[in-house]
Formats: C-alpha cells, sequence, structure tokens
C-alpha cells in the first residue's frame, strides 16, 4: 500500500511537473472523473473472482451485452416505463455471472479457460444482437442524468462510490468474503473447513457479473449508445489494476482500498498521456509491460519473504 501511494504520487508530479496547466485544470479533471468509473468498476468485478484464486475474463462482454439489451429496451419502451431497462440489465448480468459459476463450480472447468470461453460467447451473442453495429437513438434523459452531476459530484463517479462500498462491505465485512479467502488460500482444505464451495463460487461470479453490468449502465449513458466491442482494451486495465493493488493472483488476498490508489494511478497515467498525444497502442504496450513487472516484482518480493521465514 505505501509503495502503491508513493507510485500513484509520483505519477501526478509527473504530469504536474510536464503540463501543469493542463493536467490540474477544471476541464481535464472533470474529464478525469467522468471516464473513471468505466473500467473502475470493471475492476471491482474482477475484483472478488481473484480473491477466490479464479478470474472472470468475460466482465467487459458481460457490461456490454448488458447494456445492448439496456438499449434495445429504453427504445421500444415509453418514458418512464424504460428505466425497467435498468433492472433488466442487472438480470443479465446476474445470469451471466450464474452461468461462469457454473461451469467454475459445478463443471469444474479452470476460471481462466472457463470465463475465456464465456467471453466469446457473450461477445458472440452481442454481435447477432447487434448486428455488428452501434445502438443508438437512446432516450435523451438517460444521458442527461448519466452524464449529471449529484453536489457537484458526477453520477458516475457516484456509481463507482456505491459499488466500492458494496464490494467493501462483501468481501471485508460479511461471511461470503471470509470464504473466498480461506478458498483462494487453500481450495482443497476449505470444503473440510465447512466452507459450501459451490454457492460461495456461484455467488462469487454472480455478483461480478452485476458489477460488470454497472459498469455496463454507466458506459451506456456515457457513450449514448450500446456497442458489442467497446472497451476491449478495459480488460487489461481492470487486471492491471487488481495486481498493481495487492491482490495476489492465487488468491487469498487483496483490498479495495489498493484498488482506489490503483485506480488513481492508471487514471492519472492515461490522463497524462493523453495529453502528451501518446497513440493508443503505446499506452496498450506500457500496460502490458507495467503489468508484467509488477507480477514479477510480487513473485520475487514472496519468494525473499518465503526464504526469510525459512532461515
Amino acid at each position: 500500500m505505501i509503495r502503491l501511494a508513493i507510485f500513484t504520487a509520483l505519477i501526478f508530479l509527473v504530469f504536474c511537473a510536464l503540463r501543469p496547466a493542463a493536467f490540474l485544470s477544471a476541464a481535464n479533471l472533470s474529464s478525469m472523473a467522468y471516464q473513471l468509473p468505466e473500467f473502475a468498476i470493471l475492476a471491482l468485478a474482477i475484483h472478488p473472482t481473484m480473491l477466490t484464486g479464479g478470474i472472470d475474463l468475460s466482465v467487459v462482454s458481460v457490461a456490454n451485452l448488458s447494456a445492448i439489451i439496456a438499449a434495445f429496451l429504453m427504445r421500444s419502451l415509453p418514458p418512464p416505463i424504460f428505466l425497467l431497462a435498468v433492472p433488466v440489465a442487472l438480470l443479465v448480468g446476474s445470469v451471466a455471472g450464474a452461468t461462469n459459476g457454473l461451469l467454475i463450480a459445478g463443471a469444474r472447468l479452470p476460471a481462466i479457460l472457463a470465463t475465456l470461453g464465456t467471453l466469446q460467447f457473450f461477445a458472440g451473442i452481442g454481435i447477432i444482437l447487434t448486428r455488428g453495429s452501434s445502438i443508438t437513438g437512446l432516450p435523451s434523459s438517460y444521458a442527461t442524468v448519466g452524464n449529471g452531476a449529484v453536489w457537484g459530484i458526477p453520477v458516475p463517479l457516484l456509481v463507482f462510490i456505491l459499488a466500492l462500498g458494496g464490494i467493501y462491505i462483501v468481501t471485508a465485512r460479511m461471511l461470503l468474503g471470509k470464504q473466498m479467502r480461506l478458498y483462494g488460500t487453500n481450495s482443497r482444505a476449505a470444503p473440510f473447513a465447512g466452507i459450501p464451495t459451490f454457492r460461495m463460487l456461484m455467488l462469487t461470479y454472480i455478483l461480478s457479473g452485476v458489477m460488470a453490468s454497472c459498469a455496463g449502465l454507466v458506459i451506456l449513458a456515457r457513450a449514448n449508445s450500446a456497442n458489442p466491442d467497446y472497451g476491449t482494451s478495459y480488460l487489461l486495465l481492470a487486471v492491471l489494476i487488481n495486481i498493481l493493488a495487492g491482490v495476489n493472483p492465487n488468491g487469498g488476498s487483496g483490498t479495495v482500498f489498493g484498488l482506489v490508489l490503483a485506480v488513481l494511478s492508471l487514471q492519472f497515467l492515461s490522463s497524462g498521456l493523453n495529453l502528451l498525444s501518446v497513440n493508443n497502442f503505446a499506452r496498450d504496450l506500457l500496460y502490458g509491460a507495467l503489468l508484467v513487472t509488477v507480477m514479477v516484482a510480487n513473485r520475487l518480493q514472496r519468494r525473499i519473504h518465503s526464504t526469510r521465514v525459512k532461515t
């Protein structure tokens, strides 16, 4: 946490020194506040699954599919009945999460393979429904509210704060969160400790699906359209945020407070690179290199720590 806080502060200070007027401008800070929740909520969606030692690679596809179905309903239903599209989108996310849970907890498939398959499956459904094109013509009121502010705080940021609070309560304060960590620490011993592994994994992946749907609804309001291949780079960002936050890829450890710092550091980095006119390909290269570097550094640190404990 201390290293991550220093890393976040360094990124902020570097871009403040390079482009102080542009980076600290009200327009740039407002843009960051509206853009940050899109990938930050996806990182929250992956977080519980990584605590169990698994992962959900389908979150972006689930978010897009939820947004597509919500967009179709909003276009077909009259106001204010079109707001029923919101709970329907969340239901789509829960069904998608339950599908992942059944494949992992029921069929015993490795999480990375199961969700890699459902990533393509849900994306394929989205492409069939939209025929590869964007869904537009949404009610203007939805975009107005979704891009508005409450007491000066952007609505997408409020959604992220609520989602963050929900994930914190589940993973840090509830029995389900303790079961996730214990299962991630030792999945073989978990059943002997009385942990209902099937139920726990099902709830974990349903929670992930619902969080992904929340991200899809935020993206729908921001883009004012639904697209089956929106945010393809967000998956890398969501995984990178969790790794930066100190979440163990093997499961068992990680906090949402680290997620907040990781989200801020990557948002500062993304915004600063935009101001320096760095293209998206170079940015993805940087994110990939950062992910590998952090994982190697964490691995070496754990090895050094285990060596010291043995001696």
